[in-house]
């Protein structure tokens, strides 16, 4: 079996226990707690501590310093993808950070030459070299992580649907409309989101939400296992 023909199988396999984490997903939005206490690659027990990024650094900081990284090349690869592979649309929101507009340009190098299908795949690359850097283990297999970024575009989708002020029945099936593979963009997953982008007042941040929900699948060990090998 090919990798892209396991990225499917692994897609069309649900992850029961996910929907159940995204049922608080609206909650956690809305706390206002530290992402970084709630989720994120973990320490192995029989590694020696990470090497610090700086001087005081800890393993939080470190897989924290991890999922900022797995996001960035996300957000460039998505952005990258959307436009039409204008280098133009993506640079400008790097300012004047060299380290991430050198990676922006290994991406996008990427995607031209077609080793990168989907920004979510970029995104789990980037998350599985940052945790070997630092001696951590994601605790979830490549494909998995793949698929979970990959679905942060259920929020991303909606977010921009209600700053737009779209109601949330529209934007639900304006998502589902755009995002048409149900192996990978779940009805009811769409849904569960609509709720935490819809039910807060305000409009909930949209990193942290892509976190949480990236984070929430990701810990679905057990299913993921089952589908990988199923």
């Amino acid at each position: 079996m090919g990798p892209r023909q396991g990225w499917f199988r692994l897609a069309v396999r649900p992850l029961p226990a996910l929907r159940a984490g995204l049922l608080a997903l609206c909650g956690a939005v809305m706390a206002a707690t530290s992402f970084a206490q709630d989720a994120g690659p973990a320490p192995r027990k029989d590694a020696a501590p990470p090497e610090p990024t700086s001087a005081g650094a800890t393993p939080r900081d470190s897989f924290r310093n991890c999922d900022e990284q797995a996001f960035l090349v996300l957000n460039i690869a998505r952005n990258y993808m959307m436009t039409d592979r204008n280098r133009d649309a993506v640079m400008p929101y790097l300012k004047d950070d060299a380290a991430a507009k050198k990676l922006a340009e290994e991406v996008m190098d990427r995607i031209d030459a077609g080793t990168a299908r989907h920004p979510g795949q970029e995104a789990a690359e980037a998350l599985f070299q940052c945790a070997a850097e630092h001696r951590m283990t994601v605790g979830a297999p490549r494909q998995q992580v793949a698929l979970c970024f990959t679905r942060t575009d259920i929020a991303f989708f909606l977010h921009v649907e209600r700053s737009k002020h779209v109601v949330r029945q529209n934007a639900v099936h304006n998502v589902s409309t755009r995002l048409t593979s149900r192996a990978l963009y779940p009805a009811p997953l769409i849904e569960q989101v609509a709720t935490a982008v819809y039910a807060p007042a305000e409009l909930p941040d949209l990193r942290r939400l892509m976190g949480i929900m990236a984070w929430a699948c990701i810990r679905e060990r057990p299913q993921a296992a089952s589908a990988a090998s199923g």
